[in-house]
């Protein structure tokens, strides 16, 4: 999972950053390796937002470094764990657990970009909403 971040050179030094596809996600840095940093720190925060029920924005804008187009990618951790919240939905997470016969605490840990979760846990996630676990590497 990845956005692509606009980074403008400003007149008087450093860039400015905006995303096109992340409303109101906007940084800055000094350098062009600092801004993108903190490009994918902006994006990271601005994310989070889809485990308060925001719906995860569309990625459409396509990486062209010329243009100062610059993909930036999700760490796979809140990759995983974003895509888990929205495929659960408006699903109350105690409900979730309950049909994967875990509980409550074990369920959120799904959830949790900071936890480290299993092939296995992973699976059964997928297997209680009807679907399969693929996994890629790009």
């Amino acid at each position: 999972m990845h956005y692509t971040a606009k980074l403008t050179k400003e007149k008087d030094g450093g860039y400015s950053v905006s995303f096109p596809d992340l409303d109101g996600c906007f940084t800055q840095g000094n350098t062009l390796d600092e801004a993108l940093e903190r490009a994918k720190e902006a994006m990271e925060l601005t994310l989070e937002d889809v485990f308060d029920g925001h719906p995860l924005p569309e990625y459409r804008t396509r990486e062209n470094q010329p243009k100062g187009l610059y993909r930036v990618d999700v760490s796979p951790s809140l990759a995983t764990a974003l895509q888990i919240a929205v495929i659960r939905g408006r699903v109350p997470q105690a409900v979730m657990a309950r049909d994967m016969g875990m509980t409550p605490q074990a369920y959120m840990r799904l959830e949790d970009p900071k936890s480290n979760l299993s092939v296995k846990m992973l699976d059964r996630f997928a297997r209680a909403v009807g679907k399969r676990l693929v996994i890629t590497f790009e």
